[in-house]
């Protein structure tokens, strides 16, 4: 794991997603540092199922990944609509360009779904880009002031998925 992160300490917001990853499923311990001559990466479990990463450059420049499972963040944004009826599988936010990711599970129709979010974006004062729809899968893109979020909606068979990716546009 150390090398894989010391060879993307260059790329920091790929190099957050991939260690919060194998940070959830390795249960990492409470609070560990790892430093390379790239600079540092830090990691702290915050509970069971949550944590943080932060990837320090030689440069002094930081950018930090939270990870939190079966949970929505308390911080995340009121005006992007979050289905329910759905349990949250993950959610993440890294420091750079402020992004969040956010995944769901629902038992609901496809087509529900959809209809919430095409509702909701609109009520909460989201432009819809672009939606495009392919057998079992719904992709909108919306955009709303500095903000672009794009949602993927699948039928995987008894329960629909829903990703959410929420970030400033530059």
């Amino acid at each position: 794991m150390y090398s894989f992160i010391a060879i993307n300490a260059r790329r920091p917001l790929g190099a957050l997603f991939a260690t919060g990853l194998l940070c959830a499923a390795a249960a990492c311990g409470r609070t560990h540092t790892v430093t390379t001559a790239d600079g540092k990466v830090s990691y702290q479990e915050k509970g069971k199922d949550a944590g943080t990463v932060t990837v320090t450059g030689k440069d002094g420049s930081t950018a930090t990944l939270s990870y939190n499972q079966n949970k929505l963040p308390d911080d995340y944004p009121k005006d992007v609509p979050t289905y329910s009826p759905a349990k949250v599988v993950m959610s993440q936010s890294a420091s750079e360009k402020n992004a969040r990711n956010l995944m769901l599970e629902s038992p609901d129709p496809l087509d529900k779904i959809v209809d919430f979010y095409k509702k909701g974006l609109d009520s909460n004062g989201w432009k819809t880009e672009s939606t495009v729809t392919t057998g079992q899968l719904t992709m909108l893109t919306a955009t709303k002031d500095h903000r672009g979020l794009s949602l993927q909606i699948t039928d995987n068979g008894g329960k629909r998925g829903v990703v959410q990716i929420l970030s400033d546009k530059n």
